[in-house]
């Protein structure tokens, strides 16, 4: 892993997200809701049963239990020294984000010109 994935803090930001100060020095600040509507796992990219949040007709992020936007971590642990596991309060738990894939997400200025807007 590229020592810029080591993450020196991972924080709560309120009840809005998720900081993460990289060794690099940069910071990357993730809203719930791009991180529910981004989990890693097999059924959430491969559309099976536990499917991500998708656009509902509106356009609107939903889940299985209804807007993306009430969905809320209800626990951050650790995995290894490499990840970072959430169980969300939409039952979903199984998302693995690894420091390295955080990394590539972060939807900052910096890190996607022009290319990553959250609705």
């Amino acid at each position: 892993m590229k020592a810029s994935h080591d993450p020196q803090r991972i924080e709560r930001v309120g009840e809005t997200g998720l900081k993460v100060l990289w060794s690099d020095g940069h910071e990357s600040l993730y809203t719930w809701r791009l991180l529910r509507s981004s989990c890693p796992c097999a059924a959430c990219r491969e559309g099976g049963e536990a499917a991500p949040p998708a656009a509902s007709a509106g356009g609107s992020l939903t889940t299985a239990l209804g807007p993306a936007s009430e969905v809320k971590p209800l626990e951050l642990q650790p995995v290894g020294r490499y990840a970072l596991s959430i169980r969300w309060s939409d039952g979903h738990a199984t998302g693995i984000f690894s420091h390295e894939y955080l990394r590539s997400i972060c939807p900052c200025e910096a890190c996607r010109p022009g290319q990553f807007t959250e609705g």
